[in-house]
């Protein structure tokens, strides 16, 4: 009986050490970008091409920062003017972040902008949302589309996006993730303590018994 209660008690040290030991082993995906290979956008309003041709060459969007005119993707001169992808905060949007739950992908892309420049001429149009896909956790490879309904922009009358018309843009690639600790549940390290007590209650019962039997 003493050697059963003290192989209860040991396994429960046990047990509660590597539950407290996996506090900094447990980990989960963060994504610090989103490299996409290929892309395309459903929209035949003004500027439609060039952002379709925008959106097939590869590129890179980071995630939890802002980027610029020319970090998203190459941009694309045409004529006098400059063609590009950049994330900013000019409608007070956060920079993009990403949630992953088992085979899907969230990604808020609110400050996706699209824009051109011509000399010290700058418009910019946001075409960014909530973006919804798949999400493979072996390769890390993603696809993820999203709508958006376009109603004028940064530079009216002849400048808009041809008034108020949907657009629907996709996206493909891998993410680049990083492992990151996860903390343990309080409540499984007080389950696992109880057990530990529980089985100290068992151990003292037993001695205690035991001396009454031997006086």
């Amino acid at each position: 009986m003493k050697r059963t209660c003290w192989m209860l008690i040991g396994s429960m040290t046990v047990l509660v050490l590597s539950l407290m030991g996996f506090h900094d082993r447990a980990e989960a995906l963060s994504v610090t970008s989103l490299d996409f290979t290929s892309g395309a956008v459903n929209w035949d309003g003004r500027h439609g091409r060039i952002l379709d041709r925008l959106f097939a060459q590869d590129g890179s969007i980071a995630i939890g920062s802002y980027q610029s005119m020319s970090d998203i993707v190459d941009p694309i001169t045409r004529g006098h003017k400059t063609f590009s992808l950049f994330t900013g905060a000019l409608n007070g949007a956060p920079a993009p972040s990403v949630g992953i739950d088992g085979s899907s992908i969230t990604v808020d892309l609110s400050s996706l902008y699209f824009g051109w420049t011509n000399g010290s001429q700058v418009r910019a149009w946001n075409i960014g949302g909530l973006a919804t896909g798949l999400f493979n956790p072996q390769t890390a490879e993603f696809c993820l589309t999203w709508d958006h309904l376009f109603n004028g922009g940064v530079g009216k009358g002849k400048y808009d996006m041809m008034g108020e018309r949907s657009a629907t843009f996709f996206l493909q690639g891998t993410a680049n993730v990083a492992q990151t600790p996860v903390p343990l549940s309080a409540g499984v390290v007080f389950y696992a303590t109880g057990l530990t007590f529980m089985g100290g209650l068992v151990w003292w019962k037993s001695r205690r018994a035991l001396a009454g039997a031997v006086s």
